[in-house]
């Protein structure tokens, strides 16, 4: 399923919901499968990170921001076990396996993901042992509401590499993947 699609059953869903709300009657909505929830989900964790990386207003402790960023990457890579075990996704655990081996940045948020989910890194999939590293902040106290913009940076043996880049990347490669079928 498309993602122009995917995003008009969304704007659908919504508005169906609010015709409910506005009528006082339940409307049954279109449910999505589980591997194209997973897939919204990460879309909209894409979305809080870009906030994050271009600027938001500043309205609570700098650690949410990193949490929002971690749980990006957490749930673009485990995108993978939703693809391969929901039925209807129709893709099998070695084509998954291999597309995210043959990626580097795919490979690159796998080692991030499992090295935040287990303290430290025991499989270097990659090869390149990346970690979260700098954080540049950012913080307007111009006229208007206080906004900050937090730029992460991931070091790995080939260098330093822009966490927001890398996670653009990402949501490319699961994009054309998932289209493909």
């Amino acid at each position: 399923m498309g993602a122009v699609f995917q995003c008009g059953l969304i704007i659908f869903s919504r508005h169906l919901r609010y015709i409910a709300r506005k009528l006082k009657r339940s409307v049954m909505i279109p449910q999505m499968q589980p591997s194209q929830e997973q897939l919204e989900r990460v879309r909209r964790w894409y979305i809080r990170f870009k906030n994050i990386n271009d600027g938001r207003d500043h309205n609570r402790p700098s650690e949410h921001y990193q949490d929002e960023v971690y749980a990006f990457f957490m749930n673009c890579y485990h995108l993978k076990d939703f693809l391969i075990y929901d039925p209807a996704a129709n893709f099998s655990k070695n084509k998954v396996e291999k597309f995210i081996n043959n990626s580097v940045d795919l490979s690159l948020c796998a080692d991030l993901c499992n090295g935040l989910k287990h303290l430290q890194l025991s499989t270097d999939r990659s090869g390149q042992s990346p970690r979260f590293a700098n954080r540049k902040n950012v913080i307007n106290i111009g006229s208007g509401p206080i906004t900050i913009s937090v730029n992460y940076s991931v070091d790995s043996s080939t260098g330093y590499i822009d966490a927001f880049d890398l996670a653009t990347r990402c949501m490319e490669a699961w994009e054309k993947f998932v289209s493909s079928d």
